[in-house]
């Protein structure tokens, strides 16, 4: 290592005298400084360690926003698409124990103790096909291991458990003629990025319905739609798929009835932000949201998870904004540990002023009127 320089010129070497008297000063001025820079180096290194990590700032709630200030807003998509974004610390608290009415009883409704194959009913495998091409055909306390498609008229699918998905594709030409009737069973959809029981021409009563992304959906082709008396909760959310899940969807759609239902969408955010966009959603992606019935159902909270625990159809960033017709009445809100039943509130984009639509004696849990909201 090269010694700094002192800042003076000692005397020529041909003095001995100034040799003796100099060389020692030298010494002890290099050595000094030598020291002093050693000791500044170590300070600085020690400075340097003992900075914080700005990607380590902790994330701070806003208090106009309710969520972490870098918890993102919600966004429209063409799926249920609008989900919370809390910070990865509330994240992983949501993770180790989540909010909502996972598994809860509640007198009065449905729930997995009192919907799905009744009890004492005795289930043998089914052996039939698993994409169903017959009219008429009636499957009754069976276990299915597969997924059931319908391609066939009047399908009745009564008192049995599927581990699988229940698909009617109302995109298919001539499905307009296919129909099914789901009731008193259980879906499990496992662990499918897709909808447990959809997509439309069906009516789905006393039944319980869990796994997959949304346990209940319904397009802008089908005919009819009914889902009454029924547990839609527990969908799958792997910890970093950028999912968006529901209880109940319709991306556009018309002749839908939801009634009597306990609806919650239980997963907490995973650890890439995503979950839940709401209990139940109607939005405007493919079609308008038309000639809707919705009343008498109970909404789970999950103030960690979901946006808002209703999403009414009418939202001006969707292809089709203005929703009509939408009933909405009769219907009961948790209110969780927020109050709110969602992050930021328990509805969102229902326009009490679009033709038709009705807001009806909707309550909190507990009493208190829930007002709706654009």
């Amino acid at each position: 290592m090269t010694a700094p320089t002192t800042g003076f010129d000692p005397a020529p070497p041909s003095s001995p005298r100034s040799n003796r008297i100099w060389l020692p000063l030298v010494a002890v001025a290099a050595l000094a400084v030598l020291l002093i820079g050693g000791y500044m180096a170590i300070n600085r290194t020690s400075d340097a360690e003992a900075l914080p990590d700005a990607s380590a700032t902790p994330q701070t709630a806003d208090s106009a926003t309710g969520p972490a200030a870098t918890s993102a807003a919600p966004r429209p998509s063409a799926s249920a698409s609008v989900s919370v974004k809390p910070s990865a610390k509330a994240s992983s608290k949501a993770a180790a124990k989540p909010e909502g009415a996972v598994g809860r009883t509640i007198a009065g409704w449905p729930g997995a103790h009192n919907v799905g194959v009744p009890a004492g009913t005795k289930l043998t495998n089914y052996t039939g096909p698993c994409t169903v091409q017959k009219a008429n055909t009636v499957i009754d306390s069976k276990t299915l291991n597969c997924d059931l498609t319908i391609l066939a008229a009047n399908v009745t699918v009564k008192r049995s458990k599927i581990n699988g998905l229940v698909f009617l594709d109302t995109d298919r030409p001539g499905s307009d003629k296919w129909s099914l009737l789901l009731e008193d069973s259980e879906v499990d959809a496992g662990t499918q990025q897709r909808a447990a029981v959809s997509y439309g021409n069906m009516t789905v009563l006393r039944s319980n319905i869990h796994g997959g992304v949304t346990s209940a959906q319904c397009g802008e082709h089908s005919s009819t739609c009914i889902v009454q008396d029924s547990y839609l909760h527990g969908q799958y959310l792997p910890d970093n798929a950028p999912w968006h899940l529901g209880g109940f969807l319709s991306n556009g759609g018309h002749n839908i009835q939801i009634r009597h239902n306990y609806i919650i969408c239980s997963p907490p955010v995973n650890s890439v932000g995503e979950g839940c966009t709401g209990d139940l959603n109607l939005l405007g992606d493919f079609a308008v949201i038309s000639d809707v019935v919705i009343e008498n159902n109970f909404l789970g909270a999950n103030n960690s998870g979901i946006s808002y625990c209703f999403y009414g159809g009418s939202a001006q960033s969707k292809p089709y904004p203005n929703a009509n017709k939408v009933v909405f009445r009769n219907n009961v809100f948790e209110r969780g540990k927020n109050g709110k039943c969602g992050a930021y509130g328990p509805v969102s984009s229902f326009d009490v002023n679009g033709s038709g639509n009705v807001w009806s004696n909707n309550v909190w849990e507990g009493g208190g009127t829930v007002k709706p909201a654009m």
